[in-house]
């Protein structure tokens, strides 16, 4: 049971309650109260005033009753401190993204909050923060930083080291992507202008961002032993990433593997791609999705890999930077969709994001729409998460054969509709729209 103890005055002393000090510190603080905290621990405070002292034992030990408990001194912890222990905790985050989360952290969130106490934090500083030093950011910048602080505070509420989180009050907006530029998809006739324009050892990758719907560190990891001329099927199954100057095998985003629909002209091109380049065994370590390595290294039969005369890359692996700078900056230059080359020994400028090879992506999905393919499907193949989406899609939206069939049929369609595959499997030449 709680009560207020008097410092000032105890039975050895005479009845007359006398300052400590005689005086001499008008701010010393006379009220103590005691209570019981939910370990069974016996806590205090001092205050000037006797029913102050009262109203904190008594809403300390009903906290406690009620599962509220928040421990005073708790909330001197540091903040940077226990963003580093959030970002340890999210586990379903690969190398690639924890990396950005540590630079995150470091760049935008430390400098405004890491050496303030979790309880000191008010909503209005947020609030100043995202609309003061964070300003200046992308919106996609300024999502990251805002999420890993939210989702520190989150921690800090389930560990009881304060009781609200600031990040979640309603004055504080999430920052949204009404910044971003509206994204306008090429037509069809620019997609094969800008495969034409690849250099034929790689005409092939752009096919399976936008017939299959792949992201480009996907389609750079793809095998031969993932693709089911049978069935008709790929299994999308890894990405090759690079963290820390270091490239490896791991999961797709998401940690997930998962299994699309493959027409018959994105059959045909791979089918040719594989007989002018037969795929040979390539080993690269395995990152787990916790970002450790695992101890046996993954070996497969990648499609793509440099080809040309240059020892230093013939074979070797195909990663964005060489292939964005090298490959697809001259490509959709080339196809009218990119800027010209500078002057300077005709270096290749980029496109800009609206016009990067994940725009393939989107125009995959686009197609599957049009087609009729349900969200489900749309999902299952793009390798969307359905964490967050409504019980009739997270539990009830099946993908089936007819779901399969109809997306072959809507790649087929429409991405081969200036292509059309003949009878015999093959992919007609056709030079469109030139």
């Amino acid at each position: 049971m709680g009560r207020v103890k008097d410092l000032w005055f105890t039975a050895a002393r005479e009845k007359t309650a006398r300052h400590p000090d005689r005086g001499g510190n008008k701010d010393a603080k006379r009220w103590q109260a005691v209570w019981t905290d939910p370990d069974g621990n016996e806590k205090t405070r001092v205050f000037a005033k006797k029913n102050a002292a009262e109203s904190h034992w008594k809403k300390m030990e009903a906290d406690a009753e009620r599962g509220e408990y928040v421990d005073p001194k708790a909330g001197k912890e540091l903040l940077g401190p226990l963003a580093r222990k959030h970002l340890r905790l999210l586990s379903k985050i690969g190398g690639g993204t924890r990396q950005q989360y540590e630079g995150s952290l470091g760049n935008h969130v430390d400098p405004a909050f890491a050496h303030r106490s979790v309880k000191s934090v008010k909503p209005s500083e947020i609030v100043e923060w995202l609309n003061g030093p964070m300003a200046p950011y992308s919106a996609s910048v300024r999502q990251t930083a805002f999420f890993l602080l939210r989702g520190t505070f989150d921690l800090a509420v389930a560990d009881k080291l304060r009781r609200d989180n600031p990040a979640r009050s309603p004055i504080v907006q999430t920052p949204d992507s009404a910044d971003l530029k509206p994204r306008v998809l090429w037509d069809i006739a620019t997609v094969w202008k800008v495969i034409d324009e690849h250099p034929e050892p790689y005409r092939a990758i752009p096919v399976c961002e936008v017939g299959l719907g792949m992201r480009q560190s996907c389609a750079f990891a793809l095998a031969e032993d993932d693709i089911d001329f049978d069935a008709m099927k790929v299994t999308v199954g890894r990405q090759v990433v690079r963290v820390d100057g270091k490239y490896y095998f791991k999961l797709p985003k998401y940690g997930k593997a998962r299994t699309v629909p493959m027409g018959r002209g994105v059959a045909a091109y791979l089918r040719g791609h594989i007989e002018k380049y037969p795929p040979r065994p390539y080993t690269l370590p395995w990152m787990n999705e916790d970002g450790k390595i695992a101890a046996k290294p993954h070996t497969c039969r990648p499609l793509f890999r440099w080809q040309g005369s240059d020892p230093r890359t013939r074979g070797e692996r195909i990663v964005t930077a060489n292939y964005d700078k090298g490959v697809w900056y001259p490509a959709t230059s080339r196809a009218g969709v990119g800027p010209p080359p500078a002057e300077k020994g005709r270096r290749y400028l980029s496109p800009g994001r609206e016009n990067g090879s994940h725009i393939l992506r989107h125009i995959f999905e686009t197609m599957l729409d049009d087609g009729g393919v349900s969200l489900a499907g749309m999902m299952e193949f793009m390798g969307h998460s359905r964490k967050g989406q409504p019980i009739t899609i997270g539990v009830y939206g099946h993908v089936t054969e007819e779901t399969f069939d109809r997306a072959r049929q809507a790649v087929d369609g429409t991405l081969f509709k200036l292509r059309p595959v003949e009878s015999n499997g093959t992919v007609t030449e056709l030079r469109a729209a030139r």
